[in-house]
């Protein structure tokens, strides 16, 4: 009995440990971010001005990034407003563990995001 008490509690704290971050943005502020090329994300306060810092130059080359840390939102602005820039936003994304994306509170990853209001 203590064995398995044991093992349900690793378990349990294992899946805490290995939980993952999600960003959230509206339908509205997709609409927007394709028209415009400009995507603002509420991201959660794991994420740091430091981390965000730390990966943001990788991309400079298709697209700028503001992060206010006070209001945790990431504002990605896109080069040029086409696809391929709007791709390389996931590695960023990625590179900053925000591997799903909520859209009006659905949680999805960056590619069923971006196919079903992008596109």
């Amino acid at each position: 009995m203590k064995k398995l008490v044991m093992i349900f509690v690793l378990s349990l704290a294992s899946s805490f440990a290995f939980s993952q971050n999600s960003a959230s943005i509206s339908s509205n502020q997709l609409k927007t971010g394709k028209a415009e090329g400009v995507y603002e994300f509420s991201v959660p306060e794991s994420i740091t001005a430091e981390k965000v810092d730390a990966v943001k130059g990788y991309y400079k080359d298709y697209f700028s990034v503001a992060f206010n840390e006070a209001t945790d939102k990431l504002k990605v602005t896109l080069i040029k407003n086409e696809e391929p820039n709007l791709n390389v936003v996931n590695r960023l994304l990625v590179a900053l563990d925000l591997r799903m994306i909520a859209v009006d509170g659905q949680e999805m990853t960056f590619q069923d995001m971006k196919d079903k209001y992008l596109k």
